[in-house]
């Protein structure tokens, strides 16, 4: 064990004896014991023994005082001598801490007599000693009856008189005062970090005039090629730049402590040459007084000049190669932004055959020994970008994208481009012709599609391959089939926000990583925050790494393996360190790209290489269809068709039942019992097509409509009713019912009746349009019972061969039972993502920019076939014709009728019997008493008028002449009704505001029924 870690005792204090005290029994026993005697012998010499007892007594207590007297004595002399064996022990103790703290943090004077470099490393955090001064030892003396003993020695054991006073220059010291002090204070802080550096690691930046020169002829270093943050010294009114935390070593001098720059962990007041103050310290108490470190720029200026020379005799100079702070593409040697590219010249490839090149090598930047070319295949195949915020990584995105498309042309390489925040970086990238899409977070929607496209865009290639019998792009190559299938290489900035965004794409990027090199498909993921959110699993294949500046070291070691790029200065954008597996990583300046060299890049390769065209196929392939076309044509559909009957005929396993058409008919229909309809175009972009949407009621079943206004509803229902009447292979009889109260209930009732009696057609399809607005126009009375006729058709229409399409805007309160009874359902644009989530559909799937004719349907988006010209229209005029045909009939007046008119405006329903004209008309509430009116019964040709009152009144004639009159209810309720018909069935609703009223025949037959012509 080290001698100053043994735990140090205190002498336990010597207990004082107990006061002798008088020995009161010895006394009376010998008094006691001699008058026994003297009773016994009589003998008066037997009681000068009585006297001893108290004699001897007296000589014991004086004797004991005595003895405790001399053993006090000698326990203060052994307690005297043990604390000066521990004041000695302290004494050793405290110069071996002392020594070791100085051997760790070498005082100024000593450095500037016999520098040694390297020798003391002051490691990433810089510690220096300030001067020396009173410090805690550490030491604890153990023992001791209580604190308050001893408490000088122990106050001094645990005080280490001048040791050095410590500071980490990392976290900023700040130095106040005179500036003659604090310059030669910061010159012994300066030579001790300088000396604890090796030469070739010093990274220096001191203020400019006389009073640094010495500092500037020091040995420097490369920024950032050595994991050591650079030494930064300031002084008032000068402040350091913003920088992360760790980055630099900051000396700041001032004249009063408010000028030193905010963030200074350590600031020292210099009084005086002998005299300094702690202000503020992470290490020591404030106010803490210390002879500082003051060294002359002499002593400084002979420091740097023996550094330099043992620089020069370890090979170390001054004028080593280094990293230039910016490039430009177009000044790297490599790059040719005019002229033949290497890359298109003849053989690029391996054996016979059309020339593919091998790899992706373009020159990126300019590294300490010359240019740096990045191989995205060879030292890939995939790449992962770590830097934080103002760094660079959209620049070098966009200097490694052109350097590529310098390099090679759109049938050789592609790209597709993901940016998450906002694509503003990326936009000049857009005029590449290698340039296949720009997927930004603007567009979320958008962006999930294209992105599940990559899915599909794997196995299209595979395909492909498989096809060629070729292993890979090189060897697809070599047989003349790569002109087809160039490489693509997906640039995505923001990797985490856009995981964030879509957590289900982590699956995705990893299987393309997995598989990605033989397909010719390479990733470079971009992140601000590379620790835990580049998983292992995709990090694997991540062989090539570049990291720019990062905030914490965790960060630079999941790139590359090591903390380097947590000191990078955050002077020197695009400063970077590239890993491969090949070595350790190269420091490198990448080049910055103007929109000027981009469209310069773009327009050689759309212009001509060496005379010859560079674009000489087709465009490059897209990595995914385009969104679905607003308005679908049947020509549409026909090119689908044949797109996917094409696709099934090449492959076999993603053959889809869909029959081959040409362009100028009509699809033929799948099998299956009724006509088939087509709905519109599916959206799936998980397999990079569109397809065939199809609607076979008799096979399908019902089918609910659901959209807001506008979206597409009516259509829809127009463009199946247009279709099934005219199948040429299986017509059905189809009635379209639009959003009317009489009508609507009256098709329920007849579909009803006619599924009753089981003898209607035996294909019948009815459509009904806005059925919720209806719904609602309905007095309470007639809601439940119509509600129950259509969920009897949905029920029960199978059997009576009866499909049912019902449209609507919304399902609130008893309408909800509706997507029960239906088995399929079409949800179109609605009003919110509450009512789509409550329709059925998902939250993700709603898009309230959709539109008309846009929708979902069995889990895709869907486009709808846009009906044919004026098919809405006719479906409502033909449906406008058989109502007004059928739903009323004019009440007619004569000689052989009469009428039993029930008013709830009794003179305005007279009035216009008498404009009618034909029959006379009685007017019950003029008639006073049963006299008067027998004496005006004309029998036959007679029309009565009255209120429910007065039908009440005269109620022996309602029930002499209704078995053979007519009961006519004009502009009265169904309480009414009910009173004066005694029936407790329901008539069918009439229309507001268009003059219908209820007729009820002698038979007992109620219709709807109008006033006469001519009223």
């Amino acid at each position: 064990m080290i001698r100053a870690q043994v735990p140090l005792t205190l002498p336990p204090r010597a207990a004082d004896p107990p006061a002798a005290g008088f020995p009161v029994i010895a006394s009376l026993a010998p008094l006691a014991v001699a008058g026994m005697i003297w009773m016994i012998t009589g003998s008066a010499f037997v009681l000068l023994f009585a006297i001893l007892g108290p004699v001897i007594a007296v000589a014991s207590m004086l004797d004991a005082r005595r003895t405790n007297r001399r053993g006090r004595r000698r326990a203060a002399t052994d307690e005297r001598e043990a604390l000066a064996a521990l004041r000695t022990e302290i004494s050793v103790r405290h110069d071996l801490l002392r020594h070791d703290r100085w051997q760790r943090t070498p005082t100024a004077d000593s450095l500037a007599v016999a520098p040694n470099p390297g020798a003391v490393g002051t490691g990433t955090d810089g510690l220096v000693a300030l001067g020396s001064g009173p410090v805690e030892s550490g030491l604890r003396l153990e023992g001791g009856a209580g604190l308050d003993e001893h408490r000088e020695l122990r106050d001094t054991a645990a005080t280490l008189a001048d040791a050095p006073i410590t500071a980490e220059a990392v976290a900023g010291i700040g130095i106040a005062g005179p500036l003659p002090l604090t310059r030669a204070l910061a010159r012994g802080l300066l030579v001790q970090l300088v000396c604890g550096l090796p030469p070739d690691q010093i990274v220096l930046a001191v203020p400019p005039g006389t009073g640094w020169s010495w500092a500037r002829a020091l040995p420097r270093g490369t920024p950032g090629a050595a994991p050591r943050p650079e030494i930064l010294v300031c002084e008032a009114p000068a402040q350091p730049a913003p920088a992360p935390a760790g980055s630099r070593m900051i000396l700041a001098l001032a004249p009063t402590p408010g000028e030193l720059p905010w963030g200074c962990d350590t600031i020292v007041r210099v009084h005086g040459p002998g005299r300094a103050e702690i202000l503020r310290s992470g290490r020591h108490a404030r106010g803490l007084g210390f002879q500082p470190e003051l060294v002359s720029v002499e002593q400084a200026a002979s420091v740097a000049a023996r550094l330099r020379e043992r620089a020069a005799a370890a090979g170390l100079g001054r004028r080593q190669p280094s990293v230039p702070a910016t490039v430009r593409l177009s000044d790297l040697p490599g790059h040719r932004v005019s002229g033949t590219r290497p890359v298109l010249e003849p053989g690029r490839g391996d054996g016979p055959g059309p020339s593919f090149p091998a790899g992706l090598s373009c020159p990126v930047g300019l590294a300490m020994h010359g240019e740096v070319s990045l191989d995205l295949v060879g030292a890939g195949p995939h790449a992962v970008v770590g830097g934080t915020t103002g760094s660079g990584k959209s620049e070098l995105l966009v200097t490694w994208v052109a350097a590529m498309a310098a390099a090679f042309v759109p049938s050789e390489v592609t790209f597709l481009l993901v940016d998450f925040k906002g694509g503003a970086a990326f936009a000049p990238l857009g005029a590449l012709p290698h340039c296949v899409g720009l997927i930004t977070d603007l567009d979320g929607r958008q962006a999930a599609r294209a992105l599940a496209s990559l899915a599909a865009e794997l196995r299209h290639r595979e395909r492909v391959l498989r096809g060629a019998g070729a292993r890979d792009l090189v060897e697809l190559g070599k047989r003349g089939g790569a002109a087809a299938l160039p490489r693509l290489v997906i640039v995505v900035d923001e990797f985490a926000t856009m995981l964030t965004a879509f957590p289900e794409l982590h699956a995705l990027f990893v299987d393309i990583a997995a598989r990605g090199r033989s397909l010719g498909v390479h990733l470079i993921l971009c992140t601000q925050r590379p620790n835990g959110v580049v998983r292992d699993a995709l990090l694997a294949n991540c062989t090539l790494r570049i990291s720019l500046r990062v905030n914490n070291r965790a960060d630079s070691v999941a790139v590359l393996g090591t903390d380097a790029a947590a000191a990078l200065s955050a002077e020197h954008p695009g400063r970077c360190l590239i890993a491969t597996a090949a070595g350790a990583p190269v420091l490198c300046q990448i080049a910055t790209t103007s929109e000027s060299e981009i469209r310069a890049i773009a327009d050689r390769v759309l212009d001509h290489v060496d005379g010859a065209p560079a674009l000489d196929g087709p465009a490059p392939r897209r990595p995914w269809l385009d969104v679905l076309p607003v308005t679908v044509t049947r020509e549409d559909i026909w090119a689908v068709e044949a797109a996917n009957a094409a696709e099934s005929a090449e492959s076999a396993e993603d053959a889809e039942s869909a029959p081959s058409t040409s362009p100028g008919r009509a699809p033929e229909s799948r099998p299956g019992p009724g006509p088939t309809s087509l709905l519109g175009l599916l959206d799936e972009p998980e397999r990079q097509r569109y397809r065939v949407a199809r609607y076979q009621p008799f096979l399908g079943g019902n089918l609910l409509v659901l959209g807001a206004s506008r979206a597409g509803k009516t259509g829809v229902l127009a463009s199946l009713a247009e279709q099934s009447a005219s199948a040429p292979d299986a017509p059905c009889q189809v009635e379209f019912v639009p959003p009317h109260v009489e009508g609507v209930w009256d098709a329920l009732d007849r579909a009803r009746r006619l599924l009753d009696s089981d003898v209607g057609p035996a294909g019948r399809l009815l459509l009904i349009d806005d059925f919720d607005s209806v719904y609602a126009r309905w007095d309470q009375d007639y809601r439940p019972a119509a509600l129950e006729l259509l969920a009897g058709l949905l029920r029960d229409g199978g059997e009576g061969g009866l499909r049912v399409v019902v449209a609507a805007q919304r399902l609130a309160g008893a309408l909800q039972v509706l997507p029960s009874l239906c088995q399929n359902r079409l949800l179109l644009r609605l009003a919110d993502v509450a009512e789509h989530v409550g329709a059925g559909g998902t939250a993700a799937s709603f898009d309230d920019t959709m539109p008309a004719g846009g929708g979902t349907w069995q889990g895709h988006r869907i486009q709808l076939l846009c009906p044919e010209p004026g098919a809405v229209a006719r479906c409502v005029a033909l449906a406008a014709r058989g109502a007004e045909a059928g739903v009323a009939e004019h009440l007619a007046t004569g000689p052989d009728r009469t009428l039993l008119v029930v008013s709830g405006s009794p003179p305005r329903t007279a009035a216009a019997f008498r404009a009618a004209g034909g029959a006379e008309i009685v007017d019950l509430g003029r008639m006073t008493d049963a006299s008067q009116l027998r004496a005006t019964l004309p029998g036959a040709g007679t029309v009565f008028v009255g209120d429910v009152d007065a039908w009440q009144t005269h109620w022996s004639l309602l029930a002499s002449l209704k078995p053979r009159a007519e009961l006519v209810f004009d502009g009265c309720s169904l309480a009414d009704y009910w009173m004066i018909s005694r029936r407790r069935d329901l008539p069918p609703p009439l229309a507001p505001g268009r003059g219908r009223m209820w007729a009820i025949r002698p038979d007992g037959t109620v219709r709807r029924a109008v006033l006469p012509a001519g009223s």
